[in-house]
């Protein structure tokens, strides 16, 4: 079980705008019902359980309680919606350098919505937006990581990869606040935010296959362009795309 009395200690700013449930539906649903009451900025839902949890494309996400962290925060952006859309690859930005700097972790994002470490998935990020606030669900793999039985699909968690103490409690405090700051700052930020993201772009320099506008692409990455699409050399000819889905390494 989560320790709400050692987060606490650990993040008392964070403890007083968290909501802890042994087992919810969905985090995302439940931060877009605080929202929907008026929930503030930076309001967080957190559970040990999901039995409806969700990622991009109607994935399912799974973890074992005790195993990661699943959480959801409730964002109500002072920029304009047209900007809305850097939120989800701030927030994988704020993580990857979150556990970079804290353990060295050498986590990468993988675009649009997922962090990798070791070529292996650690985390994804799920945004959801609404009229006025964006919901950013988040779930990571920290004590172990769940046996998918399909080698392309291997995971791994936070205490695979690193030496030392490691706590859930730890990890959330520094992935709510590494999220939140760079969220924050991806309005004014956003260029410096890329430059970042083009040195951990788990993609860069590989050869992909993936689906975009209802067609199947395969091409050479080159990077991300300056609203943070996906640069793909397809057939001799440079392309941007803003979506992809089911993207797999050749």
């Amino acid at each position: 079980m989560f320790d709400l009395r050692q987060f606490a200690a650990l993040a008392p700013d964070w403890y007083v705008r968290l909501h802890y449930h042994d087992e919810l539906d969905s985090t995302n649903d439940e931060a877009r019902r605080l929202a929907e009451a008026g929930a503030e900025h930076g309001t967080v839902v957190l559970c040990d359980h999901q039995t409806a949890g969700r990622g991009r494309r109607g994935a399912s996400w799974v973890c074992e309680p005790g195993d990661g962290l699943l959480f959801s925060m409730v964002v109500r952006p002072t920029f304009p919606q047209t900007m809305w859309s850097r939120i989800a690859l701030a927030s994988g930005i704020g993580i990857t350098e979150a556990l970079n700097h804290k353990w060295a972790a050498e986590a990468q994002v993988k675009w649009p919505n997922d962090i990798y470490i070791q070529n292996r998935k650690c985390a994804g990020i799920l945004t959801e937006a609404r009229e006025d606030f964006v919901i950013v669900g988040i779930g990571i793999n920290v004590m172990s990581a769940p046996s998918s039985g399909d080698a392309r699909m291997d995971a791994v968690a936070v205490a695979d990869v690193v030496s030392g103490q490691i706590s859930r409690e730890l990890v959330l405090a520094l992935l709510l606040q590494g999220v939140l700051d760079e969220v924050e700052a991806c309005a004014e930020g956003f260029d410096g935010q890329l430059r970042r993201l083009q040195q951990h772009c788990y993609l860069r320099g590989k050869r992909i296959r993936f689906v975009a506008h209802e067609k199947d692409f395969t091409g050479l990455v080159t990077g991300l362009n300056a609203e943070g699409a996906l640069l793909v050399e397809v057939d001799g000819e440079a392309k941007s795309f803003s979506q992809a889905a089911e993207i797999t390494l050749i």
